[in-house]
Order: C-alpha cells, then structure tokens, then sequence
C-alpha cells in the first residue's frame, strides 16, 4: 500500500481534481490522507464528500499549524508500506504510482520527476519499461544541493515508510521542503531516480513561490543551517555552499523588484555580503551548474 499525504488548507479551488488524481491511478492499493488545517473555506467538506465516495480517503481536521504540521499529522498514521505528498493544488499523473514502484525494489526512496504550469498535460506517455538510475542517498543529497538532477522537494517521491516514519518536517519554518530532503536523503541508503514526470505542479499566482512574502525569506535560513550541517563533510560541504549563494542570489533579485520602500534593505545587504564572500569558489567549482556561474560572473559588474 501507498499512502498519499495531501495537506489542505483553503483549497477549495483545487483539491477536487487533486483528488481525482489519485483516484485515478493505475496502482490501486492505495490510501489518500487529507489533512485540513484550519481551512475556512469549504476543503473540509470537498475532503468528507470525496472520503464518503471511496473508503481509501481518509479525512484529518486540525488547526492551522501550517503545511510541515499537517505533514506530521498525517506520517503519523500511516498504513501504507510507502508514503508520498501531494499539495493540494497539485496532481499526481495516472501512471506516477505504478511507475515508481516498478523500480522500488531496494531502494529506501523512489523519485520521480516533476512538471509545472498553469494546465495540466493531458498526454498519455509510455510508462512501460521506464528508465531508471540508482544512487546512494548522499549522492541525491549532493545532486539537490547542486540542482543539477534531482529536485530537493518533498513531492514526487516514494519513501519506505519503517526507513522515514520518524523524520518530520520541521515546524515554523518554511522551505521546509529542502530541510527534510536532506533529513531523509543522508539517511537513504539507495535512491532510484525515473526519467518520466509523475507529479504536475500547478503555477498559479497564489502558490509560494509566486508570491513575495517574509516568509520567503525563510530559505536564507534554511540554507545557512544546511551549510553548518554539512560544514565538516567533505563530499557535500562544497555542495551546501554553492545550495546557500544561490539561495542568497534568488532572495537579492526578488527584493530587488519587490522592496520598493526599503523594508528589507538590511536583509538585500546581507545577501550581497553572501555572494560576494562565496561566489569565486562556486565559480572555480567544477560541479556547480552554469546557471548559477553566469550568476556569478554578471555580480562581479557590480563589485
């Protein structure tokens, strides 16, 4: 059994084909735990109507702690031999399921990859004999860190839920994503990596990562705490470094356009500071993507 976590707060909008999602896919030995937290709109019923449908879906209410409590609530009880998380807002594609646990065998987590934009694709894509990669879980954490192959997100993965049911998001903070990626992947032995997407994230103005908001200021951080961590590692310290100028990089140019009244004046300083003193050597770093090196020499124009 899989067990799809879905945290929902004020998804009225989208959740129903959310759900829709998982009911339709190929893989059926499955249970949905839909964790309403705190919602004011109607998810909660969306969420009891679905669960009075199919009996896989089950229905938590808590108070609005956030999506990282949600998360928690819902590990917590877990059936399923495997868990995954699904927002909201977001769509698993019919096939994700099956095509992740057809590699899954030995592997402590299964990633999948992932799709963005406004309207989900419809295409049917051929999942027989999927391709697939193994990697031991620093080398994951390192290719996160890097941003040069797999996505540091929760999402679009399986894990094996007796390796991870006592890894829990971090609560209170956000980019809570990255900080549990590198909880589970140091503790994963081996990682299977498919070449299909499986999940579809829905890019609507409203979502995290198209607002501005202080709580995306968060990731400044999250990565500084992923730098300490791995400080003295010899294999992901240069990682987690190159993780934090570019975490430091993406937060300068958001309050660049955003931070029309010099509110966040102190924390664009900081920034700065960051890049300066660490972009030569992600510049000299054979493994650092050229996204971030083209970064890196357009900031040495300005000093």
């Amino acid at each position: 059994m899989v067990s799809v976590i879905i945290p929902a707060y004020n998804a009225q909008a989208y959740l129903g084909e959310c759900l829709e999602s998982v009911l339709a896919q190929s893989f059926y030995d499955w249970e949905a735990i839909v964790v309403d937290d705190g919602s004011t709109d109607c998810t909660f019923e969306i969420a009891q109507k679905y669960s009075a449908l199919d009996r896989r879906i089950r229905v938590l209410s808590t108070d609005n702690k956030g999506v990282s409590s949600a998360r928690n609530s819902a590990i917590s009880c877990i059936k399923g031999e495997w868990f995954t998380f699904l927002d909201s807002d977001d769509m698993l594609y019919p096939y994700a399921l099956r095509a992740m646990l057809d590699v899954a065998e030995g592997a402590d987590v299964i990633c999948g990859g992932c799709e963005r934009g406004d309207t989900v694709d419809d295409t049917r894509r051929n999942v027989n004999n999927v391709r697939h990669r193994v990697v031991s879980g620093a080398e994951a954490l390192k290719e996160g860190l890097y941003q040069t192959g797999i996505q540091a997100s929760a999402c679009a993965k399986l894990y094996k839920t007796d390796v991870f049911r006592d890894v829990m998001f971090h609560a209170d903070i956000r980019y809570e994503d990255l900080l549990y990626y590198c909880d589970v992947m140091i503790r994963a032995s081996q990682v299977r990596v498919i070449d299909v997407p499986v999940y579809f994230y829905r890019d609507h103005s409203g979502s995290f990562v198209n607002t501005m908001s202080s709580d995306r200021l968060d990731v400044l951080n999250v990565v500084e705490m992923i730098e300490e961590r791995f400080r003295h590692d010899a294999g992901l310290s240069a990682a987690a470094h190159d993780r934090r100028l570019s975490a430091n990089f993406n937060m300068y140019g958001l309050l660049s356009v955003h931070d029309r009244d010099g509110r966040y004046s102190e924390v664009k300083k900081r920034c700065w500071e960051v890049i300066k003193r660490y972009r030569f050597a992600s510049l000299l770093n054979p493994e650092v993507r050229l996204k971030n090196k083209a970064g890196i020499l357009v900031s040495c124009l300005g000093g």
